[in-house]
């Protein structure tokens, strides 16, 4: 019989028991489990990044989705939000759930077959990759912030969807980022690759104005942004990942109590 109050559900699969469990342990029940099955550890993309963690087992990222797992044997549970440090002395970040992309990970994914048409029927995902750039190089935009406001609102609808509705049903959110997608609010990112290398003053303007932009009317919101114009500006033909004057004002402003995170 099965139990809630476990928090995890063994799959068979072939010869293999597969454990799949929720991110903090907390009593669940079947239907959310279930939807799992899709992220089983054997199941993920052969081209899936991987990194060990130094605690033990691994962090994996789907290409697709970029959603980060925890790994160790047969259980996986979904990666918490923050900065975590790998075995080799890299750090990833985690936000909503999802990588941010590093060039180890681009790297890894390049090597992959193309595959056309991808997020064909997803306005939503069509819109935010689109905006924030393939490699996320323009998360920081207002545009990519409406677009990633747009798209949680539209997994928030999924999620209250009735289970038959299918893993991606059609919401009303849908045809928002249609008509998003030919809005010029909304213009399509034009930074290079080399730009998905997280600076002070991308973390900085998202520690203070918030993933999704809803602290941009705090007083520290405009210097922060203020900051990493100029620090885009100085980053034009400087060596990947150098840090420029501009960045090192974000890097010390992270420690100033002015610069406040976004509740």
């Amino acid at each position: 019989m099965f139990q809630p109050a476990l928090a995890e559900l063994c799959l068979s699969t072939g010869k293999r028991q597969i454990h799949i469990s929720d991110m903090n342990d907390r009593p669940t029940t079947l239907f959310p489990l279930l939807a799992f099955m899709l992220l089983l550890p054997g199941a993920l993309p052969v081209h899936a990044w991987t990194g060990a963690l130094p605690q033990g087992g691994e962090l994996r990222v789907d290409p697709d989705t970029r959603r980060a797992w925890r790994v160790e044997g047969d259980t996986a549970r979904p990666m918490w939000d923050g900065v975590h440090r790998l075995e080799d002395g890299s750090v990833v970040i985690i936000r909503d759930g999802t990588a941010v992309p590093s060039e180890q990970m681009l790297n890894t994914w390049e090597s992959r077959p193309e595959r056309v048409d991808e997020l064909e029927g997803r306005p939503c995902e069509q819109l935010e990759r689109r905006v924030c750039g393939p490699a996320d190089e323009c998360r920081a935009s207002a545009g990519c912030l409406n677009a990633r406001r747009l798209l949680n609102l539209e997994r928030e609808a999924q999620r209250r969807a009735p289970f038959d509705a299918g893993a991606r049903p059609e919401t009303e959110v849908a045809d928002q980022c249609r008509a998003a997608l030919a809005d010029p609010a909304f213009p399509a990112c034009s930074k290079g690759v080399d730009a998905a290398i997280v600076t002070h003053c991308q973390t900085l303007v998202e520690r203070v104005c918030g993933a999704d932009g809803h602290c941009s009317k705090s007083p520290a919101c405009p210097p922060a942004r203020q900051l990493l114009d100029q620090e885009d500006r100085e980053r034009t033909g400087a060596p990947p990942g150098a840090v420029t004057p501009s960045g090192a004002q974000c890097r010390d402003a992270l420690g100033n109590a002015f610069f406040a995170p976004c509740d």
